[in-house]
């Protein structure tokens, strides 16, 4: 079962689970004007940035608090980029074009790919660098993804950056995949079918989750019954949180997948 837990800082949420915490984000863009939160921690305790969610008196605003609760990763790192206080960072949200964390069985935690405008003629191994720093800053150590790869507008890795190293990594698919284990009738068979999750962020909306299993078609008959099933059992163990809106649970030759709404909103 995941839960929302908010953070001091603008621009950040924790998403946890029942074992430990996971991971969401704030943020304004451009053309948009909502916000949202970001990575998680396993204490969702983190120490607010100086002044840049407080009024002069001391008080959180409600313009802030509003950033603060919005659950998307994409528009808190960008929301971030903003409020705090680096004013070079402004100039770098433009660059951001979509977030995805992406979480593989047997891996530790997660990794974070960020789409970038940079490039592509060679430049942009240099010009991603501020972003790629600024990313790390806020991403502040967070179990819930050790590294974030940075790709140029064609598409290249162009930098990799690493993001946590305490000992105390958190794997989303690894939780989900516990849980269905321990919850559900056909759990323990259905586990070593699920094979990787991921979380799209972009800018429209939260975030949309899709989970990939190994199930094939033309080999099983059952195959949809399986991927309804998965579908259903993830609705009830995400049980509502604002930092994704729909899963799709897909086949391993992608010719069957089921949708579903994850929040009320």
């Amino acid at each position: 079962m995941t839960k929302l837990a908010r953070w001091a800082r603008p621009g950040r949420t924790v998403l946890s689970t029942a074992i430990s915490a996971v991971l969401i984000t704030s943020c304004t863009s451009g053309s948009d004007s909502s916000s949202s939160p970001s990575p998680s921690s396993s204490t969702g305790a983190r120490s607010a940035s100086p002044s840049a969610s407080r009024s002069p008196d001391g008080q959180e605003s409600p313009a802030e608090r509003h950033k603060r609760d919005d659950p998307s990763l994409f528009r808190g790192f960008r929301s971030w980029l903003k409020t705090n206080d680096t004013t070079r960072d402004d100039g770098l949200v433009q660059h951001v074009l979509a977030l995805q964390l992406s979480y593989d069985d047997g891996q530790p935690a997660g990794t974070v790919d960020v789409l970038t405008d940079y490039g592509p003629w060679g430049s942009a191994e240099k010009e991603v660098a501020p972003l790629a720093d600024a990313f790390r800053t806020w991403w502040d150590n967070d179990p819930s993804a050790d590294t974030a790869s940075f790709r140029s507008q064609g598409g290249k890795t162009v930098k990799k950056v690493k993001l946590h190293s305490d000992g105390k990594p958190t794997n989303l698919l690894g939780e989900f995949r516990s849980w269905v284990a321990g919850h559900t009738e056909n759990g323990k068979r259905q586990v070593k079918h699920i094979t990787s999750l991921s979380i799209g962020y972009g800018k429209r909306g939260t975030g949309a989750v899709t989970v990939s299993t190994d199930y094939l078609a033309y080999r099983e008959s059952g195959t949809q019954g399986h991927i309804d099933a998965l579908a259903r059992d993830f609705v009830a163990w995400w049980d509502g949180d604002d930092g994704a809106d729909s899963v799709t649970v897909t086949s391993g030759d992608q010719g069957i997948h089921a949708k579903r709404k994850l929040t009320t909103r």
